[in-house]
């Protein structure tokens, strides 16, 4: 099953567009195209507790060894899908808030795709330092993949344990995550992370705290709803509008379509890294290939 046919964002919105939309607005096409050549499903499957518990009580090498291997492997796919998917979902949205000059949903999106690109590398960057091209690993370096993954599948700031299980009084006394739980990575690191992968971010940080300003109601919001600023006269006037003009339109892509370009194209230029190793570990298993794991590594 794939991606429908690509979604283009439209052309001739805004004067000048050759100098600054343009060459933005061809790099999401592009991520996106990227995206839709994608499987749009697939699944991942994990031993639960009791099934390594039995293996180690009972020794048996060859079954701890297949239950973390393929716990690591499905891990992958599910870091791998889960970042796709959402990017892709995401890049529509950006598609279709452009498209029909919805600027509150652009900016909002907009954030969004700084937090996903810089999350999605900081989790990618901790993946490559650990020695995962096999046959032959290390199991403290599954091990540490494995929980490296568990704070990426749950990480959270949020007691979701009371909510889902209906006990309403402990969380109406507290709504933090109980302290057992995974902790989420908190974007601002991440965005740290990302300003020193090179040069063209340099100023991520900058960027990611202009977009803030945008998606909280603070002054940069109102302006999403309000007409650019016309000839001085003796009143200062401010018109409100659902739908402000194409000014107001091209002074918000200006400054924000560059950061969504190179949020989504570090996404693509990152997601290869990903896929040549869940690649490799693909080929192990097609192969047969005998995979040792040293436990005392």
């Amino acid at each position: 099953m794939w991606f429908n046919a690509a979604m283009h964002l439209k052309r001739g919105l805004y004067r000048d567009e050759e100098h600054v939309i343009l060459p933005a607005i061809q790099q999401i096409e592009l991520a996106y195209d990227v995206l839709l050549k994608l499987p749009t499903s697939d699944s991942a499957s994990f031993y639960p507790t009791a099934a390594h518990q039995e293996a180690a009580e009972n020794n048996d090498y060859d079954a701890s060894c297949r239950q973390l291997f393929l716990d690591c492997y499905n891990w992958f796919k599910f870091f791998f899908y889960t970042n796709v998917f959402k990017t892709a979902k995401l890049t529509e949205g950006l598609i279709q808030s452009y498209n029909s000059q919805n600027y509150l949903a652009w900016v909002v999106l907009a954030r969004s795709s700084l937090e996903y690109s810089a999350v999605f590398y900081y989790f990618l960057k901790k993946l490559n330092s650990f020695r995962l091209s096999g046959p032959a690993f290390a199991a403290s370096q599954l091990q540490a993949f494995d929980s490296l993954m568990v704070q990426y599948a749950h990480g959270t700031r949020f007691n979701w344990q009371d909510l889902m299980s209906g006990s309403i009084e402990p969380l109406t006394k507290s709504f933090a995550k109980d302290e057992s739980r995974p902790q989420a990575v908190n974007v601002l690191t991440a965005i740290q992370k990302l300003r020193d992968r090179d040069q063209r971010f340099k100023d991520v940080e900058i960027a990611y705290s202009m977009l803030s300003d945008f998606v909280h109601p603070n002054m940069a919001s109102h302006a999403v709803v309000v007409e650019m600023p016309q000839a001085r006269r003796s009143m200062h006037e401010c018109v409100m509008s659902l739908n402000p003009g194409s000014e107001r339109g091209e002074f918000l892509m200006v400054i924000t379509l560059p950061w969504v370009a190179t949020a989504l194209g570090n996404f693509i230029e990152l997601l290869p890294e990903l896929g040549k190793v869940l690649g490799a570990w693909q080929d192990l298993i097609d192969r047969g290939e005998r995979i040792t794991i040293d436990f005392k590594a």
